[in-house]
């Protein structure tokens, strides 16, 4: 019977340990969208003071996980371990359920860009991982050793995740897991989505008092007597993944379906910040100039940088600031689109 019992409270520690690691560990590859997801909860809960740390705060975070996980898969310090994933899913649980409720926040980012889940779902997993905390606890010993193997295995668990954190943070994640990853045919899967995008305008039927929507050419409802004019909006399919992605140009022009369908090579310098700029990415920049003639080179921002980037003749054009951070996760940094298909990305100081 206790062996039994072993058994069963091993398999739930692996099984909170793994949990933990996954978590920490998709984190840890892509820490500048941790810390997009540390800022929606910093600016949600009215704590904006802190948004300047919110990369070092996405990096704590993600460490921790991963330490934790990984000293509950090895046995390291069970009762004392297990009690600390107590309190971390204690607060993890009560801020899924605010997001739930009272301060809704959308998709959690537990698991990054690689799971996304409702608040709810979240919920419901915290409190899942909870209990078996809580059984793991309860029927754990006092272990404090403090060995060779203790000490590599804790090395090993700060390490791993610190060095991927930063690599990421001086190059781009180790696994990119977003809409724009190499391989993706952005010509196609743009054009896919274009009816996912429609403006419509909204009434109120003054006899049920409920909202219609219709077209926004739509004329016959105009003509009904029993409906009265709300407003006209832009509607979003909740699944679309590329609506936000538009570019254009200097005199305000759409320019999307331009650059998507342009023939052969052409090379995206996305600039993120401008103050990233300095010696070093001059150069890796010049030699993109020489890679590439400036007719084939699109210079993307949300802001004006003409006057302080080079190539000054290469066509500029603007995007939404959360798209370009999608794009590429880097202050500066090169997409390369042959046919329209994202063929290569980097960070521009690896160019």
């Amino acid at each position: 019977m206790v062996k039994y019992r072993d058994k069963i409270l091993n398999i739930l520690r692996w099984a909170l340990g793994a949990l933990f690691i996954f978590s920490g560990a998709v984190k840890c590859v892509d820490p500048i969208g941790t810390s997009i997801f540390v800022d929606k909860y910093l600016t949600t809960y009215s704590m904006e003071a802190l948004v300047p740390l919110s990369v070092a705060i996405g990096l704590a975070l993600s460490v921790m996980e991963f330490m934790l996980g990984t000293l509950l898969i090895c046995g390291l310090w069970r009762r004392f371990l297990s009690l600390v994933s107590v309190v971390v899913l204690v607060l993890f649980s009560v801020v899924t359920l605010l997001s739930a409720t009272l301060l809704p926040i959308g998709d959690c980012g537990c698991f990054g860009e690689v799971l996304k889940l409702s608040p709810w779902a979240t919920f419901l997993k915290n409190i899942i991982l909870l209990a078996i905390a809580l059984y793991v606890w309860r029927n754990s010993r006092n272990e404090w050793r403090l060995g060779l193997r203790e000490v590599i295995v804790l090395a090993f668990a700060i390490l791993v995740p610190l060095g991927a954190n930063l690599y990421a943070l001086s190059h781009l994640p180790l696994v990119d897991s977003l809409p724009y990853k190499v391989g993706t045919n952005l010509r196609e899967a743009v054009a896919k989505e274009q009816d996912s995008v429609r403006s419509v305008l909204r009434f109120r039927n003054s006899a049920t008092g409920d909202i219609e929507e219709f077209d926004a050419m739509a004329t016959e409802c105009w003509m009904r007597r029993d409906l009265e004019f709300l407003e006209s909006a832009v509607v979003v399919d909740d699944k679309a993944e590329y609506s936000d992605f538009r570019l254009y140009d200097t005199a305000g022009e759409e320019y999307t379906q331009k650059l998507l369908n342009r023939r052969g090579r052409v090379a995206l310098l996305c600039i993120n910040d401008i103050s990233a700029l300095d010696i070093l990415t001059q150069k890796a920049i010049e030699t993109l100039c020489n890679a590439y003639p400036e007719t084939a080179i699109y210079i993307l921002s949300y802001t004006e940088v003409e006057d302080h980037i080079l190539p000054l003749n290469a066509t500029h054009l603007y995007i939404d600031a959360m798209t370009l951070r999608s794009i590429i996760r880097a202050d500066i940094g090169v997409v390369i689109l042959r046919d329209g298909v994202v063929e290569f990305k980097a960070n521009i100081k690896d160019i």
